[in-house]
């Protein structure tokens, strides 16, 4: 009998030591995430004490070329873009670069897609931030290369803040009317790229991108000079 209850002893141990691998197992697992071209990016994040879902994932391409991935986080993922855009909760837009790019060219995308997503007074009222995020992203030096991240985020109470390789650019920029004109030249009635824009809004579907899809399965678009990254 000694030996028998031993036995089951020694096997009761054996589960719980392998109960207990296992959780520790899944607490080391990485956080899930989506791919798009390569580029990975986590499902959630903590941004200024919120929890952010990806919305979804987009390619931005000038011909053949692939300029940079685009990740959509927000609060509560959605498709419809006109419930992000109303919605003043923290957001992050983030930027993962595919190449070189001169820094002028992006400020250049920026305001031309800015403008073309206003109203003139809308346009009017927001120049003066415009013009802080371009003093912001002058931060960045001639060139942005590839490899590098991008992150346009917004806070409710601090404003719009630019970060580059994780590294703060600037004081944050007042105002949600602007982070949203910025949020339009993607998403938008008028985005840069209309693909890249249907990628951001995957909303709930966001799985789709989990699988890396290599170049020549990503249908590309030629962009005029005036929308290049």
């Amino acid at each position: 009998m000694k030996n028998h209850h031993d036995a089951r002893a020694t096997r009761s141990r054996f589960r719980r030591i392998a109960v207990v691998a296992a959780l520790a197992l899944a607490c080391a697992m990485p956080v899930h995430a989506a791919v798009l071209a390569g580029q990975q990016f986590d499902d959630t994040l903590e941004l200024h004490d919120s929890r952010l879902r990806l919305n979804g994932l987009g390619l931005r391409g000038v011909a053949w070329i692939q300029a940079f991935v685009a990740g959509l986080y927000v609060a509560a993922p959605t498709s419809d873009a006109n419930t992000i855009l109303g919605d003043p909760s923290t957001k992050r837009l983030r930027l993962k670069m595919m190449m070189d790019a001169p820094s002028a060219e992006l400020l250049k995308a920026i305001r031309g897609g800015l403008k073309k997503n206003t109203t003139p007074g809308e346009w009017a009222a927001m120049a003066p931030r415009l013009a802080e995020l371009e003093a912001r992203m002058r931060g960045l030096g001639e060139d942005v290369h590839k490899g590098d991240t991008l992150d346009l985020d917004w806070a409710p109470k601090r404003g719009l803040m630019l970060a580059h390789n994780q590294r703060s650019l600037g004081a944050p920029i007042e105002g949600f009317d602007f982070y949203r004109g910025v949020l339009k030249i993607f998403i938008g009635d008028k985005p840069v790229d209309a693909r890249m824009r249907r990628g951001l809004l995957g909303g709930a579907g966001v799985e789709a991108a989990r699988a890396s899809e290599p170049a020549s399965a990503m249908p590309a678009q030629r962009l005029s000079a005036s929308e290049q990254p």
